[in-house]
């Protein structure tokens, strides 16, 4: 119950009188404040506070008292029956205490009267000992010998090392000194007998094993041990890689000469690890620095012997016929799984030598033959491609209109022969194999043998090809232009095909922890393919324009310009010449750079009648005045006005890989040389006649070819221009009567 107290009282809370649930309280205090305190109804609401708080304790001791009424009656019970129980052990134990006094009274009257017969006893013992000893020491030198005789080395050093130590207990008297030698001299046999096995071939890894426990509880050295057992195990192991040796041989079976090496060689080597490590590394009897020194001893036995094994099998399996071999499905699997035999048998290796794993060795071996099958692949995808490239040389001489044919026959086949390596390739990353397992190989192979090996150099090659191809003289002019084409082709869509086929295939990852394998951008791939097609397109260029040139010339060097005494009766024979050579030069090129666009065929289309009327206008110097202005002014002003007005044209420019501006390039080489000819030309009037006569013949059957007829008018008028000013007495004809001779 709770009431609060006055608030006037200070009086800590253990000693308020007026607390009713304090220890301190006073009921009398309690009364007399509340009633000079509180008003008439606040004592009644007191009151009946004080009423039902009661209540409820005395309901809360009842149920208590219900509740635990049977563990009452339960506690008085126990209480009443321990006071009984105490009172009979009370007895009891004074019953005990006085048996306990007699017997100990008795028992020092035993001891007393037993004493002298108990010192006998122990003596007797102690001699009794002492002569099992003696007997023990006088048949030792027998029963050594005994065991020795038997084979019985583990009982015999197991006698030795207990009686060595009764010799030592007894080493004081002297007539003993003559069974310690004779212990000595069978345990020094037994010595070398132990010895002499370490020299048998026959024995096995496991009495050998047996041996160095017996010889190092007899205090042998660790070291020496240790050598003389791996001595005992080298000549085996070496005529093992001999008999391998014998076997690198295409007439010997793969799967006999894996035999021959995982399955006799590093097994034996495996046995002579784990009895070695058995002996000298696991063992707990010697100490950190012997086991270490055994450890490193160890090493670089089977280092050196694995170095010689992993020789040979590099040999065979990178071998030239093993490698020509694996193109056969059945023996491309039978070479792999002879791989990956070897990686999980190095990686059993490596569980049995602490601090050496030999399964690197394994998976650097394996990527060589990954790397080597790559660049065999890379060897067949080039011999087949320069095959392709010279049969299409010969098949574009024969027929030139076939040309999109061989192009696509030539695409497919690379790009089939890619696909082709590489689904090879990817079975060396088949779930099953354990070294496909290895992340790290994979990004390595995936990377260096595939992307980079094989896909990326393949593009490099044809990029490289293509600048080579313009010196030799195997293929024809015209195979330059048909590899350009093969080249944009490739470059538009099938290098960054491949090389995503690649990465995609062999999960080339791109992480940083991948960066120490640097990956060829595509974009530099095809940049190296469209300069070598722009080049193969400019070296077609240069050299149809210089046949072109040379077509031109003739026109101008095998005739005497200044000699000619009458008038033209029609174009030369030679420009005649340049426009077939230029018309079948268009159809060979349209075979393989088509215009995009359909300008060129309507140029093709258009009227030969309103084509030339156009051009004799041009012919005309571009207007009805140009003639009168040539025959009026003087020659030198004239080309000097006429030069202020031409176009700059660019003659050795880029070319693009379009079919007009490829015969444009070669229009204008040729027209250039001509000019550059007719500089350094003298002529007569009837000279200057033909050669305007010539310019107009041009111009009636050039403007097909190019695609920007001002540059060829400019250069036109040039040639026409340099030849007025290198007659001697310019006069030039009518223009009717130029486009009459120009149509014969």
């Amino acid at each position: 119950m709770k009431m609060e107290g006055s608030g006037g009282d200070n009086v800590s809370s253990h000693g308020n009188p007026y607390d009713i649930n304090g220890t301190n309280f006073i009921p009398e205090k309690f009364i007399k404040k509340i009633i000079s305190e509180y008003s008439l109804n606040k004592l009644m609401e007191t009151e009946s506070s004080l009423i039902r708080q009661i209540q409820d304790l005395d309901s809360d001791m009842q149920t208590l008292v219900y509740e635990n009424y049977n563990k009452f009656i339960l506690a008085t019970d126990t209480i009443r029956k321990m006071k009984t129980d105490f009172r009979e052990m009370e007895d009891r134990m004074a019953l005990l205490s006085k048996n306990i006094a007699m017997i100990t009274d008795n028992s020092s009257k035993v001891c007393s009267s037993l004493k002298e017969k108990r010192d006998n006893v122990s003596r007797l013992s102690g001699i009794n000992d002492l002569l099992k000893k003696l007997k023990f020491l006088f048949e030792l030198p027998n029963k050594l010998k005994q065991f020795c005789e038997d084979n019985n080395y583990e009982e015999a050093v197991k006698c030795y090392l207990n009686g060595v130590e009764f010799v030592n207990e007894f080493k004081r008297f002297p007539s003993l000194e003559a069974i310690k030698v004779d212990c000595q001299h069978i345990v020094q046999r037994i010595r070398d007998d132990l010895y002499k096995d370490f020299v048998d071939e026959e024995k096995s890894s496991q009495d050998l094993t047996r041996n160095v426990s017996l010889l190092l509880s007899l205090g042998e050295s660790s070291a020496g041990l240790g050598k003389r057992l791996l001595d005992n195990a080298q000549p085996k192991l070496n005529e093992n890689l001999e008999s391998i040796k014998i076997a690198d041989s295409p007439n010997v079976p793969l799967e006999e000469f894996m035999e021959l090496g995982c399955g006799i060689f590093l097994s034996n080597l495996s046995l002579v690890i784990a009895s070695f490590s058995q002996a000298f590394i696991q063992t707990t009897e010697l100490d950190e620095t012997l086991r270490l020194e055994s450890q490193e001893t160890l090493k670089r036995f089977t280092t050196e012997l694995m170095d010689n094994f992993m020789g040979i099998m590099e040999h065979r399996l990178t071998s030239e016929d093993e490698l020509n071999n694996i193109q056969d499905a059945e023996q491309r699997d039978e070479l792999i799984k002879a791989l990956d035999r070897l990686y999980r048998r190095l990686m059993a290796m490596g569980t049995l030598m602490p601090n050496t794993d030999f399964a690197p060795c394994g998976l650097d071996l394996t990527f060589r033959v990954t790397k080597m099958d790559a660049d065999m692949s890379l060897q067949r995808i080039k011999a087949s491609f320069e095959k392709a490239a010279k049969d299409s040389s010969v098949e574009l001489s024969a027929h030139p209109g076939s040309s999109q044919e061989i192009l696509g026959s030539i695409l497919a086949t690379l790009v089939l022969q890619m696909k082709s390596s590489l689904n090879k390739l990817q079975e060396f990353c088949r779930a099953d194999l354990q070294f496909a397992q290895n992340v790290d190989f994979r990004q390595k192979m995936a990377v260096v043998s595939v992307r980079e090996g094989l896909v990326v150099s393949v593009f490099k090659y044809l990029a490289e090809f293509g600048k080579n191809l313009i010196q030799d003289e195997q293929y024809s002019n015209l195979t330059w232009l048909l590899l350009a084409k093969l080249y944009l082709d490739i470059e538009i869509g099938t290098v960054e095909y491949m090389v995503n086929s690649v990465e995609t295939e062999f999960d080339i990852r791109r992480e940083k922890r991948n960066q120490m394998y640097k990956l060829t951008n595509v974009s530099s791939l095809t940049t190296a393919l469209n300069e070598t097609a722009k080049a193969l397109v400019k070296e077609f260029v240069s050299c149809q324009g210089n046949y072109i040139s040379e077509l031109l010339k003739s026109a101008v060097l095998r005739n005497d310009l200044m000699s000619v005494s009458h008038e033209p009766k029609g174009p030369s024979q030679q420009m005649k010449q340049v426009i077939e050579v230029l018309t079948t030069l268009e159809k060979q090129v349209d075979s393989i750079f088509p215009d995009s666009d359909s300008s060129s065929f309507l140029r093709s289309e258009r009227s030969s009648d309103s084509s030339r009327r156009s051009l004799s206008t041009n012919a005309g110097n571009r207007g009805p005045s140009r003639p009168s202005l040539w025959s009026h002014f003087d020659p030198n002003m004239a080309t000097n006005i006429q030069k202020l007005f031409s176009e700059r044209v660019e003659i050795f420019g880029n070319v693009e890989l379009h079919k007009s501006d490829i015969m444009m390039a070669i229009v204008k080489i040729g027209l250039r040389a001509l000019l550059e000819c007719m500089r350094q030309k003298t002529l007569c009037n009837y000279g200057l006649h033909q050669i305007q006569v010539d310019v107009l013949y041009l111009q009636m059957y050039l403007w097909r070819f190019v695609n920007n007829e001002s540059f060829l008018y400019s250069l036109l008028d040039e040639i026409l221009a340099s030849s007025i000013q290198r007659c001697v007495n310019p006069t030039l004809l009518e223009a009717s009567t130029v486009e009459s001779l120009a149509e014969k």
